[in-house]
């Protein structure tokens, strides 16, 4: 991964007890570095904010998008996208569609097993049906080790945007962006054990066999520990937007 800007303001207790700012190498007068680290915690708040309020859910559990929009394809004849909470989609009669959140779940499922299209979309986004009968993601490289992709050609692009090509390369590349990610939300929330979902989003040309999968930085400028806001969220810049582009990921503290 490219090296990103260190724009962060680094603050360190000295043992006699003095608090030293520190921007980009240099130290800051203590109004200023106060005045900086309070511009920075009100921005992270509004960005919180805003990312809360755009995060589907069910009942109050914050839900991967692409279950949403699958969902409004299996429910077309009303406008559910409406309500972000997903709890409150009804039926005709006003009875919950979903009354536990494994619901969601089984609705994907079954319709991958009627619907051609519902299953191609399913299979393009990294779905699959375990052992288990569960719907769940399946790690990104063990679906383009398979067969069925033999001939097809693997490109990637960096967060940094240099072009990486060939299956290996690529699987390696994303292992190492899921580390390198990883580590900077660790460092950022200074804890060492911490769960990270990556859900890609690339693009499968089947026709012309072409597998591509973007994930330039979308605002090199802003680090990932400008935007971690809490112990638990989404990796989203203060627009609303993916921090990594074509990728949605979300953290937690173990």
């Amino acid at each position: 991964m490219a090296k990103r800007k260190n724009n962060k303001l680094k603050i360190k207790l000295a043992t006699s007890g003095v608090i030293y700012y520190y921007l980009k190498g240099r130290r800051l007068k203590s109004a200023e570095g106060q005045a900086i680290q309070q511009a920075q915690f009100e921005k992270r708040s509004i960005a919180a904010k805003k990312g809360a309020a755009n995060t589907y859910k069910f009942k109050g559990r914050a839900i991967p998008r692409i279950y949403a929009v699958l969902l409004q394809k299996l429910f077309p004849k009303k406008d559910f996208m409406q309500t972000m909470d997903l709890s409150k989609w009804t039926k005709p009669d006003g009875t919950p569609i979903f009354k536990r959140y494994s619901d969601i779940q089984r609705n994907i499922d079954n319709a991958s097993k009627s619907d051609s299209d519902i299953f191609k979309l399913l299979t393009e986004m990294g779905y699959f049906k375990d052992k288990e009968g569960r719907t769940a993601l399946i790690d990104i490289c063990e679906i383009i080790q398979q067969k069925e992709y033999d001939k097809f050609k693997f490109i990637l692009i960096d967060a940094g945007g240099d072009e990486i090509r060939g299956r290996v390369a690529v699987c390696t590349a994303i292992r190492d962006f899921e580390v390198d990610v990883t580590t900077d939300i660790k460092n950022a929330l200074g804890f060492n054990v911490v769960k990270t979902y990556f859900d890609y989003s690339p693009n499968y040309d089947f026709q012309n066999k072409i597998f591509k999968l973007d994930l330039q930085d979308q605002d090199p400028n802003t680090e990932i520990a400008d935007i971690i806001q809490t112990q638990k969220g989404e990796l989203l810049l203060p627009t609303g937007k993916n921090k990594f582009k074509n990728v949605y990921i979300t953290y937690s503290v173990s």
